[in-house]
């Protein structure tokens, strides 16, 4: 059966690291990520922070557009994903990113952290939490909390499946590509993780929100939303010539400038007493 998307719990296992390598490098590029960088991110970056770790990092896209942006901070990045981090390390290593160290580590396991840092001024993943269940991704928060030196933040970017649109004809075609009638909720999704970060003993800082779009059908939204179809008819959810259908309307729609796919991410973060 095809699935929609990459198995980013386990890359390795199912040696889908450099298919999701390449979809999240062309996600990196659309024009709506590096927006959402300025407007989520840098603000982030001011101050006196020094060291930033980022976990679940995949190609490291966002760490070396943080070290780029900020060469007077040093960024810590991690990931399980083996195949992932020969990606992140390559492209690394062709931009000469001197303040940037990667490792691996599985979050799940606490006693193999790679750095011999103790605490971070900044610790932030980017749509890595909803892929474990509440009862690890609650305990893993407070740990991550712990790393935090004082005055430090703990920031996650999160998607709101609540609000991703894409324009197509018709609209009961779009719930069942994408799956919406299917979605469950759980207590870490999106700006539910507000009330994980107050047990875990930070201050919240104010919401902010990114809309990400796209509206020349690029190719990590070509690719996201033909695999979506793709799926459906490997469900029985819609027929062949439907799913060819889908994919030949959406290629006009960006023919004639009506294309636009978008979703909301919210920066939900908590900040440590000083």
């Amino acid at each position: 059966m095809i699935k929609p998307l990459p198995d980013y719990k386990n890359l390795d296992i199912s040696g889908e690291a450099q298919q999701a390598a390449a979809r999240m490098e062309a996600r990196a590029q659309e024009p709506a990520s590096a927006g959402m960088f300025e407007q989520l991110v840098r603000p982030l970056l001011s101050g006196q922070v020094k060291t930033v770790s980022e976990f679940g990092c995949g190609t490291a896209a966002l760490s070396r557009r943080i070290a780029r942006a900020a060469p007077q901070v040093v960024v810590y990045a991690s990931d399980k994903s083996e195949g992932m981090l020969a990606v992140a390390r390559h492209l690394a290593g062709e931009e000469r990113l001197d303040n940037l160290h990667i490792a691996h580590w599985d979050l799940l396991d606490d006693d193999a952290f790679p750095f011999a840092v103790p605490q971070f001024d900044l610790i932030l993943s980017s749509v890595v939490i909803p892929y474990f269940e509440d009862e690890a991704a609650i305990p893993l928060i407070s740990r991550l909390a712990a790393r935090l030196a004082p005055g430090g933040a703990l920031a996650f970017m999160e998607q709101d499946w609540l609000s991703d649109s894409l324009y197509y004809p018709n609209f009961q075609m779009v719930n069942t590509v994408l799956g919406k009638e299917s979605r469950r909720s759980k207590r870490t999704l999106g700006l539910g993780l507000r009330s994980v970060l107050r047990e875990a003993g930070l201050n919240l800082l104010p919401r902010c929100s990114y809309l990400w779009s796209d509206v020349a059908y690029g190719p990590y939204t070509r690719d996201l939303l033909e695999r979506f179809a793709d799926s459906a008819c490997a469900q029985g959810k819609i027929q062949p010539a439907e799913r060819d259908e889908w994919k030949e309307t959406l290629t006009g729609l960006a023919g004639s400038g009506d294309f636009y796919y978008g979703i909301v991410y919210h920066l939900i973060a908590g900040r440590r007493e000083s």
